[in-house]
């Protein structure tokens, strides 16, 4: 752990701490900014590639005075500290040539407030959807979906699986001066140029049924809406496929056939799925192996075993990074996508037609030619993008 702790205790000081702890995170790739108060001062970790990590301690004398200014700037009650409360500020990196939103979350803890600052840097998240990670005959398949006129596609996964930036990275594929491209989400996390987005807002009663039904009146092409909540929203979603729009969204389920049990679940008709929905997305986040110091490796025992429950071939080759200035000694730098791609196919049709079990979806899809999350990893590891540890998580 690195102690940038601050000696000099007045108001300029203050500002300099904060905006070097801001540039610093979005420098590295920080996608959030932890300030948990303790009683030996203020505890800084960052979350890059998906894991905290310790950075700084702010001295006790300035924790407060750092909190207070991080509540100012976000238009928070600093008077407040007994409830949780949310805001959000931009700020221009002139070191870094761009501005970035950040989100900000306020926690009561019993040493004071805690602080998460969300990093929103649309320069480091607007990916092109080559490089998110599908191999290339997934790519292809996915790409005849997303260009066709009309239809309903699903990005599935758990929460931070990116499920969001996969979207993003189709819109910006899709974008020309042609299309009306519309999104209902909540919140906006990046603004696109050329894109009109709405951003809900229950209290003043803009819901996502409600701005649904408006975007269909908007004259749209192609419809991205934020996540599939409950039955009404699908409805309206696949009542836009029906009509003749392309209709993107998410949906928070495992893997890709889980996607349709879901929509069967919420009271979705089956000949209405059959009838829209396409495709579906099932993803996941893994760590990818630095580039600057990956080499073949032996496997542990313990990997050798996990390689054996993966179903890997035996003396499979594999690699991990030895750990260098570029990655922080970690060997790992970045993340990649791990994918599962399920195209609804007239057999899978008649099989959602009798309402079937999840199982027999399984099947039928892996018979149609699905790729499954597993299958998806296993081959990364193989062409060395990522160590046998991040199967753990397909796993």
């Amino acid at each position: 752990m690195t102690d940038h702790t601050d000696t000099a205790y007045d108001d300029q000081s203050v500002v300099r701490t904060i905006d070097h702890l801001i540039q610093t995170a979005v420098s590295k790739g920080a996608s959030d900014i932890h300030l948990e108060p303790k009683t030996t001062g203020l505890r800084v970790r960052l979350r890059l590639d998906g894991i905290l990590q310790d950075y700084q301690i702010i001295d006790a004398r300035i924790m407060q005075q750092v909190l207070s200014r991080i509540k100012v700037l976000a238009h928070i009650n600093i008077a407040e500290k007994r409830t949780p409360q949310d805001g959000k500020f931009i700020v221009h990196l002139p070191a870094l040539d761009r501005s970035v939103d950040l989100r900000i979350s306020t926690f009561p803890t019993l040493f004071g407030e805690k602080i998460v600052i969300r990093i929103l840097d649309r320069a480091a998240h607007m990916i092109e959807l080559e490089r998110l990670g599908f191999l290339p005959h997934i790519l292809a398949q996915f790409r005849q979906l997303i260009e066709r006129p009309h239809g309903f596609i699903l990005v599935t996964g758990p929460t931070g699986s990116g499920k969001t930036t996969t979207l993003y990275s189709v819109l910006s594929t899709l974008n020309n001066a042609h299309e009306n491209i519309l999104t209902l989400e909540d919140p906006v996390e990046y603004h696109l140029d050329g894109v009109t987005q709405g951003q809900i807002n229950p209290e003043a009663g803009f819901t996502f049924e409600g701005g649904m039904r408006a975007l269909l009146r908007q004259d749209p092409d192609i419809l991205m809406v934020g996540e599939i909540r409950d039955k009404q929203t699908a409805q309206i979603a696949i009542e836009a496929a029906l009509t003749g729009h392309l209709v993107l969204s998410t949906l928070h389920t495992n893997d890709a056939p889980s996607a349709y049990m879901r929509l069967i679940d919420m009271g979705i008709e089956p000949f209405l799925i059959n009838a829209s929905l396409t495709g579906v997305v099932a993803q996941r986040l893994v760590r990818k192996i630095c580039t600057h110091c990956r080499q073949q490796v032996e496997p542990s025992h313990e990997q050798t075993l996990l390689m054996k429950r993966a179903g890997m071939n035996e003396g499979q080759a594999i690699y991990a990074g030895a750990g260098c200035a570029s990655c922080d000694n970690s060997g790992e730098k970045g993340r990649l996508g791990v994918f599962e791609f399920l195209k609804t196919t007239p057999a899978l049709k008649e099989l959602i037609g009798i309402q079937p079990k999840y199982d027999a979806i399984c099947t039928q899809a892996i018979a149609d030619g699905m790729q499954t999350l597993l299958q998806d990893a296993i081959a990364k590891v193989a062409d060395g993008s990522i160590s046998v540890n991040q199967l753990v998580q397909i796993l």
